[in-house]
C-alpha cells in the first residue's frame, strides 16, 4: 500500500452548517490537547490541523471515514465540509476597509506525484472549495521534494517555519502530500508600554520560581472569574469580514494546583466562560513568551480513534478511486510569540465588547499571570479557535 504523508504547519451552505464547524474544531482541540499535554510549554493550531485533516477526510470512505469523523468531532456531511470550511475562512479574514488590522494568511496545497490520478470530485473540492494550490511533485527524488514543500511553507509563514519537513519525512513511496500553512500577526487594541515591563517571579510549581519579563497595564477588557479561574480577552486591532474581534484569551487558574481542574473542565465549560465575559477594569501582569514546537501527531490521532487511516485497512478510495493509500506521517509545527505590541503566530460574544465601561472609581481587578495558564486565539463572534496553548515556564 502506498503511503499518504500529511504534513502541515502552523492556515451556498446554510448558516447552521457553518455555525457547527467552530464547535467541532473546539471539541477536537480539547480532545487533542488531552493527548499531547506534557509538563512543558505547548502551542498548536486546531484550526490548521482540522483544516488539513478535513481535506484528507474528503477522500475517506467506509470505516476510515467514520473514524475520522468521530476523531474530528465533525457534525457536517462530507459533501459540505469543503465549502463550509472556506466560508468560515473568509469570515475570519480581516475586513479590507480597515487599514490598521491583524494579518491572517491561510494557505492550502496538495502535492501530487505524476503517477497519481485524482478523482474529479476530490480535485474540485480541494482545489476549488478549499482553494488549495495543486502542484505536481516528483517524489522519486525525496530531497528535492522536501525542499519544494519547505520553501512553500516558509513563504506562507513569513519565514517563521522554514523547515516543516525533515529528510526522512518523504521517501520514494510517497505519492501525495497535503499542507496547510497559517500565519497570524496582530497588534493589541491597547498595547503594553515596554517601559513598564520588568523582571518578575513566575512559579511553574508552588516549589519553583523563575524570573520572567512581565508586562503591565491597567485597562478595561472582557473579563470573567469564578472560584476556579480568571478569564480575560485581549482584543487585537481590526475587525473580521464577519464583524467579529480576534482576541488573545487567557485562562488563569486561581492557583497552580487548580490547573488540571481547569483543563479537565474545558470541553463542557469553555463556551459558558466565554459567554460570561463582560467589560471590567483590570490591572494585568502578563509574561512575554515565545514557543516554537514540532508535534508528530500519528499516535495522538490513533488514540482519538483514527486507527485505520494509518495502516493497511485505510480506505481513501475517494482520492484516487483505489484502496492503495494510507496516512504515513501527520506533522504539525507552530511558532508563537507574544510581546508588548501583540502576537505573531504561525496559528465572549461581540456584545461584551460594547458594554458601558466600568466607572473609574471602581478598583481594578488584579490579574497576575505568575503561574501556569492556558491561552487561545479566538474569534469572539464565531468562537473559532485559531490557536491553543499552555505556558508552563515562559521563555523568550
Amino acid at each position: 500500500m502506498r503511503q499518504l504523508p500529511l504534513i502541515f504547519s502552523l492556515l451556498a451552505v446554510s448558516v447552521s452548517h457553518a455555525a457547527t464547524l467552530p464547535e467541532s474544531h473546539s471539541q477536537f482541540a480539547f480532545s487533542l490537547y488531552s493527548q499531547i499535554e506534557t509538563e512543558d510549554n505547548l502551542v498548536f493550531s486546531p484550526f490548521s490541523i482540522a483544516t488539513c485533516l478535513s481535506m484528507v477526510y474528503l477522500g475517506a470512505r467506509a470505516d476510515t471515514e467514520t473514524e475520522m469523523q468521530h476523531a474530528l468531532h465533525l457534525d457536517i456531511d462530507r459533501k459540505n465540509i469543503a465549502k463550509t470550511s472556506q466560508e468560515l475562512i473568509q469570515s475570519l479574514l480581516p475586513a479590507k476597509e480597515n487599514d490598521k488590522s491583524y494579518t491572517l494568511n491561510i494557505a492550502n496545497a496538495i502535492w501530487v506525484d505524476p503517477a497519481i490520478f485524482l478523482l474529479t470530485d476530490f480535485r474540485y473540492a480541494v482545489q476549488q472549495q478549499f482553494k488549495a494550490n495543486l502542484a505536481k511533485l516528483d517524489f522519486s527524488i525525496p530531497a528535492e521534494a522536501v525542499k519544494t514543500i519547505n520553501d512553500w511553507t516558509s513563504e506562507k509563514t513569513e519565514g517563521k517555519i522554514p523547515e516543516i519537513l525533515h529528510a526522512e519525512d518523504i521517501d520514494t513511496n510517497t505519492r501525495l502530500v497535503l499542507t496547510n500553512a497559517m500565519y497570524f500577526q496582530g497588534e493589541w487594541s491597547s498595547p503594553f508600554d515596554p517601559k513598564t515591563t520588568q523582571d518578575w517571579p513566575f512559579h511553574p510549581t508552588s516549589e519553583k520560581s523563575i524570573t520572567v519579563k512581565m508586562m503591565h497595564q491597567t485597562f478595561s477588557l472582557p473579563y470573567y472569574e469564578n472560584d476556579l479561574l480568571q478569564a480575560a480577552a485581549l482584543p487585537f486591532a481590526g475587525k473580521s469580514n464577519d464583524g467579529g474581534n480576534i482576541a488573545f484569551v487567557i485562562l488563569l487558574p486561581k492557583s497552580a494546583e487548580n490547573f488540571s481542574a481547569v483543563a479537565t473542565a474545558l470541553p463542557t465549560a469553555m463556551c459558558d466562560w466565554m459567554k460570561s465575559l463582560s467589560l471590567q477594569k483590570v490591572e494585568m501582569k502578563l509574561p512575554k513568551f515565545t514557543i516554537d514546537m514540532r508535534l508528530p501527531l500519528n499516535e495522538p490521532l490513533k488514540h482519538l480513534g483514527m486507527e485505520d487511516a494509518f495502516d493497511a485497512n485505510a480506505n481513501f478510495a475517494g482520492i484516487d478511486g483505489m484502496r492503495d493509500l494510507s496516512l504515513n506521517k501527520v506533522i504539525h509545527q507552530t511558532f508563537f510569540a507574544l510581546d508588548e505590541n501583540g502576537v505573531t503566530a504561525t496559528a465572549a460574544t461581540s456584545a461584551s465588547l460594547n458594554l458601558t465601561s466600568i466607572p473609574e472609581k471602581k478598583l481594578p481587578v488584579q490579574f497576575i499571570a505568575d503561574h501556569p495558564f492556558l491561552f487561545f486565539i479566538i474569534d469572539l463572534k464565531s468562537q473559532e479557535m485559531l490557536f491553543m496553548g499552555k505556558v508552563f515556564q515562559p521563555s523568550t
